[in-house]
This record gives structure tokens, C-alpha cells and sequence, in this order.
């Protein structure tokens, strides 16, 4: 009876194909984690009152493996702004690969802004603004507004793919608000003070951030 020695190649090639696995196996263990949306807003939040309770599309959701959701649209009873609030939960990977500016139709809006991350005063919940322009000139510009939840704060992080990969399920906020273009000061200094009123109403309702996953170590 002959006995195969097993070569270099041999152990190389068992190598690769535990490590493709692996990555197989990563996902799916991942994709089981069911995070729920640990709040909602008021029909009244300061001077802004909700019109409208929405849905985001499946393939969209599908595309996020977003295993909650919400959505509100909002108008200031002075100005008559309007304000879509979205809060979607679910498992990191996808959540914090697919930053909301890419999402928006590209026949729509042909460039965007450099992204300006904002500190909440007298917290540390961070938000990135960015500000995409119409194709045609006649069409509104949008401003977005948007961080993801790790259970302690709001988080922008300039990678959130990599920064943010350690945590099993996030839940990330977006606010988003058309306007005129050439108005995007104005635009960001009005979801500036949305943004404020959303983060402290979160305390009011009792954020359950323990709801969320512990962090997954990371390896040193």
C-alpha cells in the first residue's frame, strides 16, 4: 500500500480552500442576526409635524438585508420644508458598504459635494452632510443626512465598511430634504437642527442600544 506525502502545493491548496470557506460561512452567520429598530419618531417633533408613513421598495431592502425598516416624511409648519426620515436595521456588512449618496438615481443627479461630518453639540454622535446636484437645472438639488447606530452612538466614519466592521448589526439613519440649488448652506443648517431634535427625542424614547450584538473582537 503506497501512502501519499502531501507536498507544498498539497498544503497551499487545502489552505486557500479553508480560507474560501471561510469566507463563505462569514456572511451567512452574520446574515442570521435579526436587529430591530430601536425607536421611532412622534407625529410632532418641534415644529415639524409627519404627513406620511412609507415603505422602502424590496430590492432595496434586499439589496441592504435590512431586517427592519422605516420611513417619514416631514413638513416644518412655517416654512412648509420637507424632511424623509429613514432608519433601517440589520446585519453591518451590507448596511456600512452602501453609503446612501450612491443609491440615488444617477439620470437624476450628476455630482455631489465633498461630505462635511458634523458633531451633534454637546454630544458625540457624529453625521456626514452631502449634497448632490440635479442633471437638469431646472430640478431641485438634495441634501443627505446620515450615521450608523453601534449600540453606544451615532457614527460617520469615512470608511464605515472597515471602520464599522466589527459590529455584527447596525442601524443606520437618514435624512434627506430638496431644495433649491445653490441653497445647500441654508438646506444643511435647517437638518442640522432635524437631526438635533431626532437625537434627543431617541433619549426621551429610551434608545434600547442593548438590544444590539456585543462587538466582534478584533484580532491583534
Amino acid at each position: 500500500m503506497t501512502t501519499c506525502t502531501p507536498t507544498r502545493f498539497h498544503v497551499v491548496l487545502l489552505g486557500c480552500s479553508l480560507a474560501v470557506a471561510s469566507c463563505l460561512v462569514m456572511p451567512a452567520s452574520r446574515s442570521e442576526v435579526a436587529q430591530q429598530c430601536s425607536f421611532d419618531l412622534p407625529e410632532t417633533l418641534g415644529s415639524w409635524r409627519q404627513l406620511e408613513q412609507l415603505k422602502l421598495q424590496e430590492s432595496e431592502l434586499k439589496i441592504l438585508h435590512a431586517s427592519d425598516h422605516w420611513q417619514r416624511v416631514y413638513q416644518r409648519c412655517d416654512t412648509k420644508e420637507i424632511m424623509v426620515v429613514t432608519l433601517i436595521a440589520g446585519p453591518s456588512g451590507r448596511l456600512a458598504s452602501h453609503q446612501p449618496e450612491v443609491c440615488y438615481a444617477r439620470n437624476e443627479f450628476c455630482s455631489h459635494s465633498d461630505a462635511v461630518r458634523w458633531t451633534v453639540p454637546g454630544r458625540d454622535d457624529k453625521f456626514r452632510f452631502q449634497t448632490l446636484e440635479p442633471r437638469q437645472i431646472e430640478r431641485p438639488a438634495m441634501t443627505i443626512a446620515y450615521a450608523w447606530h453601534d449600540g453606544d452612538c451615532w457614527r460617520a466614519p469615512r470608511v464605515p465598511k472597515i471602520q464599522l466592521a466589527r459590529y455584527p448589526a447596525l442601524q443606520r439613519l437618514q435624512i434627506s430634504m430638496r431644495h433649491p440649488s445653490g441653497m445647500a448652506r441654508d438646506a444643511q443648517n435647517a437638518m442640522q437642527r432635524f437631526v438635533q431634535l431626532t437625537v434627543d427625542i431617541t433619549d426621551e424614547l429610551h434608545l434600547r442600544t442593548t438590544s444590539l450584538p456585543t462587538p466582534i473582537p478584533t484580532s491583534r
